[in-house]
């Protein structure tokens, strides 16, 4: 099954960083770079504010945990975002193609 995962990162050059990485190891098909958004969220017992980017990844579930890891070895947060929804339904070909592209090893 084809997943689609939303994460956040502080700036552009983790954004292309992490993007590179996910998609060299083959564990995700492709990487969206969305533009700067403003996050408000609780932090350490406060409201904090922050500029981020958001990542929209698409996977399958067969590399999820392999994608999960590496966001983690190579983010900056120390909790990052990684959300993961399921692709129900789309377009049959672009989901064979997310399929396809994880599935050959790097």
């Amino acid at each position: 099954m084809a997943l689609l995962i939303i994460s956040t990162v502080p700036n552009e050059d983790v954004a292309r960083n992490l993007s590179k990485i996910l998609l060299e190891k083959r564990v995700a098909a492709c990487v969206n770079i969305l533009s700067k958004v403003k996050s408000n969220y609780w932090w350490n017992g406060s409201i904090e504010s922050s500029d981020e980017i958001i990542l929209l990844i698409k996977t399958t579930e067969d590399k999820y945990s392999q994608l999960e890891d590496l966001i983690r070895k190579n983010h900056p947060y120390e909790i990052p975002e990684i959300i993961a929804f399921d692709i129900k339904k789309g377009f049959n070909k672009y989901l064979n193609w997310i399929e396809d592209e994880t599935r050959i090893l790097p």
